[in-house]
């Protein structure tokens, strides 16, 4: 019988999911399940809003460092 290691999440990722289950709850006033946040963050529109949110970033980053 082989065991395979659980998988570490970061604790950023951890920190993202709670505010997530804590908004969906104080706005609709029912906790969210992990199903139902899974299949909003997978919809196309949030996908690419993450994106362009991590592009932004990234460019940021890349400004931040250009100016020193």
């Amino acid at each position: 019988m082989t065991m395979t290691a659980t998988p570490t999440i970061d604790p950023a990722l951890t920190t993202a999911l709670d505010r997530i289950a804590d908004f969906i709850r104080q706005v609709t006033g029912i906790e969210p399940t992990a199903s139902e946040i899974a299949d909003a963050l997978t919809r196309y529109f949030v996908l690419n809003e993450i994106k362009d949110h991590v592009l932004m970033l990234r460019e940021g980053a890349a400004g931040a460092a250009d100016n020193r």
